[in-house]
């Protein structure tokens, strides 16, 4: 359970900054400035010092096995010394009692090496030292050396305990940490998404309207299209932020209904015309209805991905295929292209947060395929990447269909 956590250690807005942002930095009010790696470890350690804030100093001291073995010989050796006098008045079966608290207090701040140490060599101690006859090994009575196995056993049993629910602890704090850094990172990541809506509007809007003036230049109508298109690029930036958030979250709730792959192609296809200038278009759609149970949005923004990536990642007047068909018990849905394909190597992860292929052009941020996936999978359905048998890339994403769906009758 620790890997898996170790694994997921910066929360997803974290790392949607330090992806957008390399060089973003989180300041606070003294001043200092911290990178989102520092901030987010400087939170584990003050998260986890909270309920033991010595304990966790004292760990922190500790955390070379060096030391923790050289502690161990230490606080025996202080126990052995402090005990050496008392024996006047204590016996020895109360200070091998001493000894297996100092063995369990030991547990808490070393590790299980240290702690098996501390166990043996103060059964030893306590046995040459203490035990009847004093300064040997050798037992004499049955009594004592029941006594000296016990405690070895205890000794182990009790370090090993405590080092578990030391690493349980540790384990249980980190995951709280973890889910409270996930929850402020999408808290983060919306409130900052929906504050570059409004600026991003108000610039394609500025833009419209000296579009609208009239009597420009070429220069002017050339530096008017690239404000706009850079303004549109930064839109579906954001959105795909505040998608991947909502995945990340599991705040996705479909609405299934029964869909025709037409009109969610014809959507797809509006909203990515921009795009799609120099590329041609060729869509096969099997006759006769093509249904589905899909979240109309969620197919439309799915499929308008990878319509994107495909109008991206392609030279000008490379041909891309969209084709939709029924097999059996599933709408199959594909959109391939004619450009250079996918690495072998890289179709394992094509579709991981943040992922970019080598030599991708600049300006993603490798989330479109990944949004892809969430949207299609929250639906009941799959995707898929592979290349094409004449060259390309092709995704494909089945859902599930029905030949006659239960449709309402329409009344006159």
């Amino acid at each position: 359970m620790m890997q898996k956590v170790e694994t997921q250690k910066h929360s997803f807005g974290f790392r949607v900054l330090r992806n957008l942002l390399p060089g973003v930095s989180t300041s606070g009010a003294n001043g200092l400035t911290m990178s989102s790696r520092e901030v987010t470890d400087r939170g584990s350690s003050i998260f986890l010092s909270m309920p033991l804030t010595d304990n966790y100093r004292i760990r922190t001291f500790l955390a070379s096995p060096w030391r923790q073995y050289l502690a161990v010989l230490v606080v025996v050796a202080i126990v052995t010394a402090l005990g050496y006098p008392l024996q006047t008045w204590i016996n020895y079966q109360t200070l091998a009692l001493i000894y297996l608290l100092t063995e369990v207090l030991l547990a808490l701040v070393v590790g299980r090496g240290a702690t098996l140490l501390a166990a043996v060599l103060s059964a030893a101690v306590w046995d040459y030292i203490f035990v009847p006859p004093m300064n040997s090994f050798h037992i004499d009575d049955i009594y004592d050396g029941t006594m000296v196995i016990t405690y070895c056993v205890v000794a182990l049993v009790a370090g090993e305990l405590t080092a578990r629910l030391r690493s349980y602890q540790e384990t249980e704090l980190r995951t709280k940490l973890l889910s409270e850094s996930e929850k402020l990172g999408r808290t983060l990541l919306n409130s900052v998404s929906h504050e570059f809506r409004t600026p991003i509007s108000a610039i394609v809007g500025a833009a419209g309207n000296l579009r609208a003036q009239g009597e420009l230049s070429a220069a002017q109508e050339r530096f008017i299209g690239e404000i706009e298109s850079a303004g549109a690029r930064l839109n579906r930036i954001v959105q795909s932020l505040l998608s991947a958030a909502r995945i990340q979250g599991g705040q996705l709730q479909p609405r299934l209904d029964w869909c025709e792959v037409r009109d969610v192609v014809n959507a797809s296809l509006r909203e990515s015309a921009e795009l799609l200038k120099g590329h041609p278009v060729e869509t096969k759609i099997a006759a006769g209805p093509q249904l589905a149970r899909m979240d109309f949005f969620l197919m439309q923004q799915a499929l308008s991905n990878l319509i994107a990536n495909a109008a991206i990642h392609t030279p000008l007047q490379t041909r891309i295929e969209i084709s939709a068909r029924t097999e059996g018990k599933e709408l199959h849905l594909q959109v391939a292209d004619r450009g250079p394909g996918l690495p072998a190597q890289e179709l394992e992860h094509i579709f991981d947060v943040f992922h970019r292929l080598p030599n991708s052009k600049p300006g993603g941020v490798g989330l479109g395929l990944a949004i892809v996936k969430g949207f299609v999978e929250v639906q009941g359905g799959r995707v898929s990447a592979a290349n094409g048998a004449n060259g390309g890339a092709v995704f494909n994403i089945r859902m599930p269909a029905a030949d006659n769906p239960e449709l309402p009758e329409e009344t006159l």
